[in-house]
């Protein structure tokens, strides 16, 4: 990702210079302000290059309120070129002054805070109605400026200045942001003038600017005078800054191979502000893969108001060379501290009424989180009960809690993207055998397994755990988890879909997505079952964005 700050100066600019070629009489109010915006946007631009952000930030902030004083006076003829090029001078003026601001070391000092440009004094003032409390944003970077490559662009023309609200995580802050990316909360934001008046008398007169923070995800317009026009947002500068400089290949092998050490960074991740009001949608990867793999879907979704408005996402990652029970086991249990955190009573979505989704061996997690297992994953591992082997008090809770869980009641819907229900018959090849055995497990769960290995528990085991397992040995056909999968029911109540690859060969029910075939991905009684022409990653083709919205439309009575 490449960043570009002064390429807001530079829209402003050719938006004051389009302002000015296009407009004539009687709209000679625009005019003069087209020339008077370019020459601020000039004078900042060199104010910051001589090392006074603060005397830049000023004109960029004048710049702005001029602007939207002509919006608000509605001189301008709407949805014309020019008003549009206006648009675009106060939202690059005003974005550029936001990313000023965040840096600027009086942001936390007592108010009031004014800024001087061109013999006019402004104060800046939070608006009661803003989303995020004054200083909630530790950074703000104009989504104009950045330049990404990787991710879809979603975005909303309109008013105002689009930004990347950014929260570090930091020591101080550390149980706060427990379910935050380590890279810091990073979300759309839209920066908003709600009110401009003049206060004060004689030397202390001074234009007073309410500021507002909006989450686009929460609102689709905005007031400005007496109309009602689009609030501007970026859907997809927050993942472009949050996926900053990873490789999802390389990521995703870091997760396989080296699980001793991602299971420091595993669990489930909020990607906004936690909301007891909205359906929580919990997005699960698969394996050698990482949460990189929504960074087109996500902001597909967020994009959608009818859509945002009622759901929130959220990841779940885990080492994807654990063995599948561990991984379940460790999903369960990420869930249950989640709501311990948020929803103690009970009493939200987040513990009423969720969505899960998961691609691949993702899918199979998200399956076992709805499956009514009972006996089933135990009676593939021994004919006798936990209590009657030879194992301590300690070795005996464990097998517990990784064979016996109930369907998470949550849950109510589901969706798998090439999920491999039953199975791979690539995981059954030697050589992906070979290479799980070059993975590194965490000490505790090398020791879980051996727990069973000792010399009076061996005869009474069913399975071969002298070697190492791990999540490639959890994806044979005949594995416990496949076959216990195939033999337990559903929850009741519970909704599920499938989306299916086929590689674009038409040849289902005989198709496979080059990866998983149709027959372990197909499930009986599938409210829907939609198949692509694509391979192993449906969840990217657009007819696969365009169910998973339908989806969620539907789990939310919007069809």
């Amino acid at each position: 990702m490449e960043r570009k700050p002064d390429q807001l100066t530079r829209e402003g600019i050719r938006a004051a210079q389009l302002l000015e070629a296009v407009v004539t009489a009687p709209l000679a109010g625009l005019d003069l302000f087209a020339q008077s915006s370019g020459a601020l946007l000039k004078e900042a631009k060199k104010l910051e290059s001589k090392g006074q952000p603060v005397d830049a930030a000023g004109c960029y902030l004048k710049a702005a309120v001029d602007a939207r004083n002509l919006l608000a006076s509605g001189a301008e003829i709407p949805n014309s070129e020019a008003e549009q090029a206006l648009i675009e001078v106060h939202d690059s003026a005003l974005a550029r002054f936001a990313e000023i601001w965040a840096t600027d070391p009086r942001r936390k000092a007592p108010a009031p805070h004014r800024f001087t440009c061109d013999g006019e004094t402004f104060e800046i003032a939070l608006a009661d109605d803003s989303d995020f409390p004054a200083y909630f944003f530790d950074r703000a970077v104009a989504a104009d400026s950045l330049k990404g490559k990787g991710v879809v662009q979603k975005s909303r023309i309109g008013y105002g200045a689009a930004l990347v609200g950014i929260r570090d995580f930091k020591p101080d802050r550390a149980e706060e942001m427990e379910f935050y990316p380590r890279r810091g909360l990073h979300i759309p934001v839209t920066l908003v003038m709600e009110e401009i008046r003049s206060i004060g008398s004689g030397e202390e007169t001074r234009t007073l600017v309410s500021l507002a923070q909006l989450d686009p995800q929460k609102h689709e317009t905005v007031t400005v005078g007496n109309r009602t026009v689009p609030l501007a947002a970026n859907f997809s500068a927050p993942m472009e800054m949050l996926l900053a400089g990873r490789n999802e290949v390389l990521w995703g092998l870091e997760g396989f191979f080296q699980a001793d050490k991602r299971i420091r960074e595993s669990g489930i991740y909020l990607l906004e502000p936690y909301d007891p009001d909205r359906i929580p949608v919990i997005l699960t990867h698969g394996l050698i893969s990482v949460p990189i793999i929504w960074r087109d879907l996500v902001p597909e979704l967020i994009s959608e108001p009818d859509i945002s408005k009622r759901y929130q996402f959220m990841v779940f990652t885990y080492p994807s060379s654990f063995a599948i029970a561990e991984s379940a086991h460790l999903y369960r249990s990420e869930l249950a501290t989640l709501r311990a955190k948020y929803d103690p009573e009970g009493n939200d979505p987040l513990s009423t009424n969720m969505v899960a989704m998961g691609h691949s061996m993702g899918g199979v997690l998200t399956h076992l989180l709805v499956a009514d297992v009972g006996n089933n994953l135990w009676a593939q591992v021994s004919d006798l009960p936990i209590e009657e082997l030879p194992l301590t008090e300690k070795q005996a809770a464990r097998a517990r809690e990784l064979a016996f869980f109930e369907p998470d009641p949550a849950v109510k819907r589901v969706v798998y993207m090439s999920a491999p229900h039953r199975g791979a018959e690539m995981a059954t090849a030697s050589l992906p055998g070979m290479i799980s055995q070059l993975v590194s497990l965490p000490t505790d769960i090398l020791m879980d397994t051996q727990a069973l290995l000792t010399p009076a528990a061996i005869p009474h085991l069913k399975i071969d755990l002298s070697e190492k397992v791990t999540s490639v040995q959890s994806l044979r056909p005949d594995s416990p988890i496949s076959v216990t999968l195939d033999q337990s029911p559903y929850k009741k109540g519970v909704i599920y879909h499938s989306i299916i690859g086929d590689r674009g060969k038409g040849d289902t029910p005989n198709s496979s997505d080059g990866v998983v075939e149709y027959w372990s991905s197909h499930q009986e009684g599938a409210a829907s079952e939609l198949i692509v022409p694509t391979g192993h990653t449906s969840y990217t083709h657009p007819k696969a964005v365009a169910e998973v919205k339908r989806i969620l439309r539907v789990h939310a009575g919007l069809e």
